[in-house]
């Protein structure tokens, strides 16, 4: 809880954003939080009872399991949701004020000579460049914040070894790398390159590809990328662009860290998860590979340098 506290007064000395914008996204934040958490434990515990205990009635099960958490256990894991919310709604605000975009050159640059003069997209191109590839690879990217919900829910709600390491983690993921090196390297991404008027284009014919393969089936990134920048250009609602470092590498890497007590199937299935994430972000233009490089480098370091101080706590009962 000390870590959005901490955030959110830094926020209030840095950003000038009045009150009411305060409260207008806290009371956002909190139910669409509230909705999403809802929906997606609805959704995950249901098919559980329908593929697992074989319920014919799977949404009596659900209020079955509702109705069995004992008050002081629901009680107990307020305020790690009033942290989230405070987290989240921090965050955004922060992400809609980044500076100018003044590193996208000098990143692209940096891959090109890490990659022996090639950039990584160019590399990938000749194994990916297939429109199912790429049509698999952004379902994969879309999925990514329904992935990194769940298993947020699957641990901060439970009494696992690795809970609150995982937790302080994730908030100081979003902290460190989505605010703070976000304002220090502040970039847009290679599928914004051409906007931003630097010159040649080495990523056009990247997006061409990805306009092409559209046309075979929905590449979801577009539509995305389209609105990002409409809100950036001030032709739709704002909601902040961000290329380095890249939070959903970073997340997709804590997620493998954090799964070690789950089961194998579903430690697999993450790690298949995070290269997806990581091809998935150069392929679709959404960020530079170093991006992902600094972000796998920050989470091992805060991963591994706070292991000894919350690996071992637990602090709440487990929710049957």
């Amino acid at each position: 809880m000390s870590l959005p506290i901490a955030y959110l007064l830094l926020a209030f000395s840095l950003l000038e954003v009045p009150p009411s914008t305060w409260f207008w996204y806290f009371g956002v934040s909190l139910m669409g939080l509230v909705a999403i958490t809802a929906l997606f434990a609805a959704g995950v515990r249901g098919a559980y009872h329908v593929l697992v205990n074989r319920e014919d009635r799977p949404i009596t099960a659900i209020v079955r399991d509702i109705r069995s958490v004992p008050f002081a256990t629901a009680v107990s894991y307020f305020p790690v949701a009033v942290a989230q919310v405070i987290l989240t709604s921090v965050f955004w605000q922060w992400k809609t004020r980044l500076p100018v975009f003044s590193w996208d050159q000098t990143l692209s640059d940096l891959d090109r000579a890490l990659h022996f003069g090639w950039l990584p997209w160019q590399w990938l191109q000749p194994v990916l460049g297939y429109w199912p590839i790429t049509f698999l690879l952004s379902i994969n990217y879309s999925i990514w914040f329904m992935v990194m919900w769940t298993f947020w829910m699957a641990v901060a709600f439970s009494e696992r070894p690795q809970r609150m390491q995982f937790l302080v983690t994730f908030a100081l993921s979003w902290i460190i790398l989505g605010s703070f090196l976000a304002t220090a390297f502040a970039s847009a991404g290679p599928c914004f390159f051409g906007n931003l008027g630097l010159g040649e284009n080495p990523y056009a014919d990247l997006m061409s590809y990805l306009r092409a393969a559209d046309q075979n089936a929905p590449i979801f990134a577009l539509n995305v990328q389209n609105l990002l920048w409409q809100g950036y250009a001030g032709a739709g609602t704002e909601m902040g662009i961000s290329a380095m470092p890249s939070l959903h590498n970073a997340t997709a890497l804590l997620m493998v860290l954090a799964s070690r007590s789950f089961h194998p199937a579903i430690q697999w299935a993450l790690k298949v998860h995070c290269a997806l994430i990581f091809l998935g972000s150069i392929h679709l233009g959404w960020h530079y590979a170093v991006d992902a490089y600094v972000s796998y480098a920050a989470t091992l370091v805060i991963w591994y340098g706070i292991a000894s101080r919350f690996q071992s706590r637990r602090l709440t009962p487990q929710v049957a």
